[in-house]
Protein backbone atom coordinates (compact mmCIF):
# COMPACT_ATOMS: atom_id res chain seq x y z
CA UNK A 1 0.00 0.00 0.00
CA UNK A 2 1.54 3.05 -1.26
CA UNK A 3 -0.22 5.76 0.21
CA UNK A 4 0.20 9.82 -0.38
CA UNK A 5 -1.03 12.47 2.16
CA UNK A 6 -2.32 15.58 1.17
CA UNK A 7 -4.36 18.36 2.67
CA UNK A 8 -4.33 21.75 3.83
CA UNK A 9 -2.34 22.36 6.29
CA UNK A 10 -3.33 22.09 10.10
CA UNK A 11 -5.62 19.41 8.79
CA UNK A 12 -3.22 16.49 10.99
CA UNK A 13 -1.62 14.77 8.57
CA UNK A 14 1.53 14.03 10.16
CA UNK A 15 -0.72 12.77 13.46
CA UNK A 16 -2.00 10.38 11.46
CA UNK A 17 0.64 9.39 9.95
CA UNK A 18 2.67 8.97 13.54
CA UNK A 19 -0.68 6.76 14.05
CA UNK A 20 -0.48 4.39 11.03
CA UNK A 21 3.82 4.07 11.75
CA UNK A 22 3.06 2.98 15.27
CA UNK A 23 0.55 1.06 15.17
CA UNK A 24 0.04 -1.07 11.34
CA UNK A 25 4.24 -0.45 10.83
CA UNK A 26 3.86 1.75 7.59
CA UNK A 27 6.77 3.53 6.47
CA UNK A 28 6.92 7.11 6.92
CA UNK A 29 8.49 9.42 4.26
CA UNK A 30 8.96 12.82 4.12
CA UNK A 31 10.11 15.08 1.50
CA UNK A 32 12.31 17.20 3.96
CA UNK A 33 13.41 13.99 5.50
CA UNK A 34 14.63 12.67 1.80
CA UNK A 35 16.37 16.39 1.32
CA UNK A 36 18.58 15.58 4.66
CA UNK A 37 19.17 12.19 3.14
CA UNK A 38 20.69 13.37 0.31
CA UNK A 39 22.76 15.52 2.22
CA UNK A 40 24.18 12.89 4.23
CA UNK A 41 24.55 10.86 1.41
CA UNK A 42 26.98 13.18 -0.34
CA UNK A 43 26.55 12.00 -3.14
CA UNK A 44 27.19 13.67 -6.24
CA UNK A 45 23.39 15.00 -6.33
CA UNK A 46 24.33 16.47 -3.11
CA UNK A 47 27.28 17.98 -4.38
CA UNK A 48 25.53 19.63 -7.38
CA UNK A 49 22.89 21.17 -4.59
CA UNK A 50 26.23 22.16 -2.60
CA UNK A 51 27.65 23.94 -5.50
CA UNK A 52 23.94 25.94 -5.86
CA UNK A 53 24.18 26.68 -1.97
CA UNK A 54 27.66 28.09 -1.92
CA UNK A 55 27.00 30.44 -5.17
CA UNK A 56 24.47 31.92 -2.76
CA UNK A 57 21.53 30.32 -5.26
CA UNK A 58 18.49 28.97 -4.51
CA UNK A 59 18.41 25.00 -5.11
CA UNK A 60 16.74 24.93 -9.21
CA UNK A 61 13.88 23.32 -10.04
CA UNK A 62 15.47 20.52 -11.97
CA UNK A 63 17.56 19.08 -8.67
CA UNK A 64 14.50 19.47 -6.77
CA UNK A 65 12.90 16.80 -9.78
CA UNK A 66 16.22 14.76 -8.90
CA UNK A 67 15.50 14.62 -4.98
CA UNK A 68 12.11 13.70 -5.67
CA UNK A 69 12.92 10.91 -8.16
CA UNK A 70 15.75 9.46 -6.20
CA UNK A 71 13.41 9.86 -3.07
CA UNK A 72 10.82 7.35 -5.11
CA UNK A 73 13.23 5.48 -6.91
CA UNK A 74 14.68 4.28 -2.98
CA UNK A 75 11.18 3.37 -2.45
CA UNK A 76 11.31 1.24 -5.01
CA UNK A 77 14.16 -0.36 -5.00
CA UNK A 78 14.31 -1.52 -1.12
CA UNK A 79 10.79 -1.14 0.11
CA UNK A 80 8.46 -2.57 -2.34
CA UNK A 81 6.86 -5.12 -0.59
CA UNK A 82 6.04 -2.23 2.76
CA UNK A 83 3.32 -0.34 3.64
CA UNK A 84 4.71 3.58 2.87
CA UNK A 85 3.30 6.87 3.72
CA UNK A 86 4.08 9.85 1.37
CA UNK A 87 4.27 13.32 3.19
CA UNK A 88 4.36 16.57 1.74
CA UNK A 89 5.51 14.98 -1.91
CA UNK A 90 2.79 16.00 -4.51
CA UNK A 91 1.76 19.22 -4.10
CA UNK A 92 2.22 20.75 -7.97
CA UNK A 93 2.07 19.47 -11.37
CA UNK A 94 5.87 17.46 -11.54
CA UNK A 95 5.30 15.95 -8.11
CA UNK A 96 2.49 14.59 -9.59
CA UNK A 97 4.16 13.46 -12.95
CA UNK A 98 7.13 11.49 -11.14
CA UNK A 99 4.74 9.38 -8.90
CA UNK A 100 2.82 8.74 -11.87
CA UNK A 101 5.49 8.09 -13.69
CA UNK A 102 7.56 5.70 -11.20
CA UNK A 103 4.56 5.20 -8.71
CA UNK A 104 1.37 4.24 -10.97
CA UNK A 105 -0.50 2.30 -7.94
CA UNK A 106 -0.04 4.75 -5.19
CA UNK A 107 -3.68 6.04 -3.21
CA UNK A 108 -4.18 9.77 -1.89
CA UNK A 109 -5.45 10.47 1.49
CA UNK A 110 -7.12 13.64 1.19
CA UNK A 111 -8.06 15.14 4.85
CA UNK A 112 -10.28 18.01 4.24
CA UNK A 113 -10.85 20.71 6.92
CA UNK A 114 -11.94 24.03 6.26
CA UNK A 115 -9.76 27.43 5.94
CA UNK A 116 -11.58 28.67 8.95
CA UNK A 117 -10.77 25.69 10.89
CA UNK A 118 -7.21 25.78 9.61
CA UNK A 119 -5.96 28.61 10.55
CA UNK A 120 -7.77 28.74 14.06
CA UNK A 121 -5.60 25.36 14.59
CA UNK A 122 -2.27 26.91 13.23
CA UNK A 123 -2.14 30.22 14.90
CA UNK A 124 -0.15 29.58 18.05
CA UNK A 125 0.83 26.25 16.97
CA UNK A 126 4.19 24.55 18.56
CA UNK A 127 6.41 22.99 16.98
CA UNK A 128 9.27 20.12 17.81
CA UNK A 129 12.63 20.79 15.80
CA UNK A 130 14.06 18.03 16.09
CA UNK A 131 11.53 15.87 14.96
CA UNK A 132 9.53 17.99 13.36
CA UNK A 133 6.35 17.21 14.98
CA UNK A 134 3.79 19.88 16.12
CA UNK A 135 1.50 20.67 19.22
CA UNK A 136 -1.41 22.92 19.93
CA UNK A 137 -1.03 26.36 21.32
CA UNK A 138 0.45 26.41 24.63
CA UNK A 139 2.23 23.41 24.73
CA UNK A 140 5.90 24.22 26.11
CA UNK A 141 7.39 20.70 26.20
CA UNK A 142 7.25 17.44 24.05
CA UNK A 143 5.42 14.88 26.38
CA UNK A 144 7.07 12.38 24.92
CA UNK A 145 10.55 13.91 25.27
CA UNK A 146 10.19 16.29 27.11
CA UNK A 147 12.03 18.48 24.45
CA UNK A 148 11.72 22.53 24.66
CA UNK A 149 9.22 23.53 22.02
CA UNK A 150 9.39 26.22 19.56
CA UNK A 151 6.86 28.67 17.39
CA UNK A 152 7.50 28.08 13.75
CA UNK A 153 8.55 31.68 12.18
CA UNK A 154 5.49 31.50 9.31
CA UNK A 155 2.61 30.17 11.56
CA UNK A 156 1.96 33.98 12.26
CA UNK A 157 -1.59 35.81 10.33
CA UNK A 158 0.36 36.24 7.05
CA UNK A 159 2.69 33.35 7.08
CA UNK A 160 -0.73 31.51 7.61
CA UNK A 161 -2.71 33.13 5.31
CA UNK A 162 0.19 33.00 2.15
CA UNK A 163 0.12 28.77 2.95
CA UNK A 164 -3.18 28.18 2.86
CA UNK A 165 -3.53 30.45 -0.55
CA UNK A 166 -1.28 28.14 -1.86
CA UNK A 167 -2.82 24.71 -1.20
CA UNK A 168 -5.73 26.27 -2.46
CA UNK A 169 -3.96 27.52 -5.87
CA UNK A 170 -1.72 24.83 -6.42
CA UNK A 171 -2.47 21.68 -4.87
CA UNK A 172 -6.26 21.25 -4.83
CA UNK A 173 -6.05 21.33 -8.51
CA UNK A 174 -3.73 18.31 -8.88
CA UNK A 175 -5.96 16.50 -5.73
CA UNK A 176 -9.06 17.42 -8.23
CA UNK A 177 -7.31 15.51 -11.39
CA UNK A 178 -7.01 12.51 -8.96
CA UNK A 179 -10.10 12.51 -7.90
CA UNK A 180 -10.95 12.08 -11.12
CA UNK A 181 -8.59 9.19 -11.50
CA UNK A 182 -10.31 7.86 -8.58
CA UNK A 183 -7.30 7.50 -6.38
CA UNK A 184 -8.46 9.43 -3.41
CA UNK A 185 -10.06 8.74 -0.31
CA UNK A 186 -11.62 11.49 1.55
CA UNK A 187 -11.52 11.60 5.32
CA UNK A 188 -13.07 14.11 7.60
CA UNK A 189 -10.37 16.02 9.36
CA UNK A 190 -12.90 18.46 11.24
CA UNK A 191 -13.31 15.65 14.13
CA UNK A 192 -10.66 14.63 17.23
CA UNK A 193 -7.69 12.76 16.32
CA UNK A 194 -8.87 9.52 17.68
CA UNK A 195 -12.33 9.50 15.36
CA UNK A 196 -9.70 10.55 12.19
CA UNK A 197 -8.06 8.28 12.84
CA UNK A 198 -10.98 5.39 13.18
CA UNK A 199 -11.86 6.69 10.08
CA UNK A 200 -8.90 6.27 8.32
CA UNK A 201 -8.11 2.67 9.70
CA UNK A 202 -12.21 1.79 8.54
CA UNK A 203 -11.84 3.53 4.64
CA UNK A 204 -8.32 1.66 4.30
CA UNK A 205 -9.61 -1.48 5.79
CA UNK A 206 -6.90 -1.95 8.09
Amino acid sequence: MKLVFTGIQGSGKWTQARKLVELYNFKLLEMWGEFRRVIASWSELWKKIQEQYDRGDQVSPDLWVAVMEDAVQNIINNHSNENVIFDAFIRNDWNKEIFDRLLPDYSVILFELSEEKARDRLLGRMFNPTSWETFPGGTLTDPKTWETLIQRADDNESGIIKRIELYRDITLPIVEQQKAEWRVIEINADQSPDEVFQELVGKLSL
